[in-house]
C-alpha cells in the first residue's frame, strides 16, 4: 500500500510517491533486482536508471539510498521507513544523499567539487549517496573527470545516475555502472492506479475518464497524477467523461466514428460539415488529425485481428469499433490512412493547414473503394453460371480464327524496306501499347505482332484478350491512318499456344484467377488475393 503525507495540501504525485520498493508501478524488473542486491549486500559502486519521464527513476533512487542506510532494514531488503535515518532522508534533510540536478552542475569545477566531497565519510548512514539527476546534460569534460571516481570510488560511496537520453551518455561511463531500462506504463497500469488514488481521495472516476487520463499522460505515471488534479479542479469530486474531454482538449469519439461513416458512404458535404464543426469547437488542425491517425489505426487492427484485444481501450470503446469495422474493409482504411499519412506530411509545412486537410478528406472520400479478389472471382462464378460459358479445350484452338479485320483498302502497301517494315511495327506497337492492360499482355508474351502478305497480324494466347482487342482496332486503324498517310489492313487471331499451359479438364477457374489478376495489375486496381487452392 502507498502512503500519504498529511501535511497540508500536496499534489497527488507527491502524496502519493512509493516509499518502498514493492509500491513502484511497473517497474517490477528494476525493483526485484535492487531489492535482492540490498538484501544479499552485493551493492555496487553506481547504477545508471534509464527511461523516459515520470515513471519512476528519481523515486526508485531515494528508496534505493533509504535501504542503503536503514537502520532497521526489513528482511526483503525494503526500508522501514521509521527509522532516523529513513525520516531524515524522505524529509531532504539528510547530509549523506546528495541530489545533484546535472543540466545546472554540468561544468569540470563542478564534477571535481564532488570528488573532493566524496573523499569524506557518511555522517550518520553507512553509505553516501550522489543522485544525479539527468546527467546526460554534463560537458564531455565533466564526464570525463567523472571517469575515475566512478570506476574506483571509496568503499562508503555510491553513485545513481539518472537520464531520459542514455545515447548521450559516453559509453566509458555506461560501462562502469549497473544499467536499469524503466518502461512506460501500460494505459491498463495507468488507469487502474488512477482508480486506486481517485478511490482513496473520495474522487468518482469512471473507467473511460480513467482511460482517457492514461491516453494523455503517454506511459508516464507522474503526468496521469498531475492530470488527475488538474481534472479533479475542474470538475470537482466527480468527473465526467464529457467535462474531462473539453478540458483535455480530447477529439470526440462519436465524431470520428460519424466521419468515417461520411467517408464511406463517399458524402463529401457531411465530410466538409464536420471538420468544420470540429474546428469551430477549438480542435487544432494538427490535433484533429493525430486523432483520426489513431482512430484509422483501431479500426485496421480489429479489421486485421477480428476482435479488440489489441486496442488499450474501454470495453464499451472497443465494442463500438468492432461494430464499426464490420462496414469497411482493410483494403479501404489503409488507403486512407497513406492518404492522411501524406496529408499530415503536406500540413506541416503549410500555411494553411485546414485546406490541406480538408482536401486530404475529400480525396479519402471520393477514392476508389479496394477490390476484394475474392469478390470478383465470385462475380465471375455468377457470370459463367448465367452464360453457361465453357473455356475452349486445346482442340479447339488449334486453327486460328479471324475474329476482325479493318476495312480492306484498294491493294496492301507493302513496305519498299526492312526499315519501313520496322517503323510500320513500332507504329502499331505504340498505339496498342497505350492500354495499360494490354501493354502487361504483352510483356507477359501474351500478345504478338507480325507482317503477312496481305495485312498486319496482331495473335493473342487468351480469349479475354482477345474481345479486349477487338473494341480496340477500330480507333487504331484509325490513328494508323492519319500517322503513316494510308489504310492498313489489321487482322486479329487467336493463337494455338497458351502461355498458361491449359490442358483439357482443368478448372476454368484457375484460368480466371490469372487473366482478373493480370488486368488488375495492370489497372493497378488494389485487391487482396487469396491462398491458392482457397477458392
Amino acid at each position: 500500500m502507498l502512503e500519504r503525507q498529511e501535511t497540508g495540501f500536496v499534489s497527488l504525485a507527491r502524496k502519493w510517491r512509493p516509499r518502498t520498493f514493492g509500491t513502484v508501478v511497473g517497474q517490477e524488473h528494476v525493483t526485484l533486482t535492487l531489492r535482492n542486491a540490498v538484501r544479499m549486500g552485493r551493492i555496487h559502486q553506481a547504477y545508471l536508471f534509464c527511461g523516459p519521464r515520470g515513471v519512476g527513476k528519481t523515486t526508485t533512487a531515494r528508496i534505493l539510498a533509504r535501504a542503503l542506510n536503514c537502520r532497521q532494514l526489513q528482511p526483503d531488503g525494503e526500508p522501514c521507513n521509521a527509522c532516523a535515518s529513513c525520516q531524515d532522508i524522505l524529509q531532504g534533510r539528510s547530509l549523506d544523499v546528495l541530489e545533484i540536478d546535472g543540466a545546472s552542475n554540468n561544468s569540470v569545477e563542478d564534477v571535481r567539487r564532488l570528488r573532493e566531497n566524496a573523499k569524506y565519510p557518511p555522517t550518520a548512514g553507512r553509505y553516501k549517496l550522489y543522485i544525479i539527476d539527468e546527467v546526460h546534460m554534463l560537458s564531455l569534460s565533466a564526464f570525463n573527470a567523472l571517469l575515475k571516481i566512478l570506476e574506483e570510488p571509496p568503499a562508503h560511496v555510491v553513485f545513481v545516475l539518472a537520464t531520459t537520453d542514455p545515447q548521450k551518455v559516453p559509453p566509458t561511463v555506461v560501462s562502469r555502472c549497473q544499467r536499469f531500462d524503466f518502461r512506460r506504463l501500460s494505459l491498463e497500469r495507468i488507469a487502474e492506479h488512477l482508480h486506486y488514488i481517485a478511490q482513496q481521495e473520495g474522487v468518482r472516476l469512471d473507467a473511460i475518464s480513467a482511460y482517457a487520463l492514461a491516453r494523455k499522460a503517454e506511459g508516464s505515471l507522474r503526468d496521469a497524477l498531475s492530470l488527475l488534479d488538474q481534472a479533479i479542479a475542474y470538475c470537482g469530486m466527480d468527473v465526467q467523461p464529457e467535462a474531462l474531454a473539453a478540458m483535455l482538449h480530447l477529439v470526440d469519439v462519436d465524431l470520428l466514428f460519424q466521419l468515417t461513416n461520411a467517408l464511406r458512404e463517399r458524402d463529401v458535404a457531411m465530410v466538409l460539415k464536420l471538420v468544420h464543426d470540429s474546428l469551430r469547437r477549438g480542435y487544432d488542425a494538427y490535433e484533429f488529425a493525430e486523432a483520426l491517425s489513431e482512430h484509422f489505426r483501431h479500426l485496421v487492427v480489429v479489421c486485421s485481428t477480428g476482435s479488440s484485444q489489441l486496442l488499450e481501450l474501454p470495453s464499451e470503446i472497443a465494442q463500438q469499433y468492432v461494430s464499426e469495422a464490420e462496414k469497411l474493409r482493410l483494403g479501404d482504411l489503409m488507403n486512407w490512412l497513406a492518404i492522411l499519412h501524406t496529408t499530415q506530411q503536406a500540413m506541416r509545412y503549410s500555411a494553411h493547414p485546414r485546406i490541406r486537410l480538408e482536401l486530404g478528406l475529400v480525396q479519402m472520400a471520393l477514392l476508389e473503394r479496394a477490390v476484394e479478389f475474392s469478390e470478383l472471382l465470385q462475380m465471375v462464378r455468377q457470370l459463367s453460371r448465367q452464360t453457361s460459358l465453357q473455356p475452349p479445350s486445346v482442340g479447339a484452338l488449334a486453327e486460328p480464327v479471324t475474329e476482325y479485320r479493318t476495312v480492306k483498302t484498294a491493294g496492301w502497301p507493302k513496305p519498299s524496306s526492312a526499315a519501313d517494315t520496322e517503323s510500320v511495327l513500332r507504329s502499331i506497337t505504340e498505339l496498342l501499347l497505350r492500354d495499360t492492360a494490354v501493354r502487361a499482355a504483352y510483356e507477359a508474351g501474351q500478345i504478338t505482332i507480325r507482317s503477312e502478305a496481305d495485312a498486319w497480324v496482331i495473335s493473342t494466347t487468351q480469349s479475354f484478350l482477345k474481345e479486349l482487342l477487338k473494341r480496340r482496332l477500330p480507333q487504331l486503324h484509325e490513328e494508323l491512318r492519319q500517322r503513316l498517310g494510308m489504310s492498313a489492313v489489321l487482322r486479329l487471331e487467336e493463337s494455338s499456344v497458351s502461355s498458361l499451359n491449359t490442358v483439357s479438364g482443368s478448372d476454368p477457374l484457375e484460368l480466371v484467377e490469372t487473366q482478373l489478376q493480370t488486368l488488375l495489375q495492370a489497372q493497378k486496381v488494389p485487391f487482396t488475393a487469396p491462398p491458392k487452392g482457397h477458392l
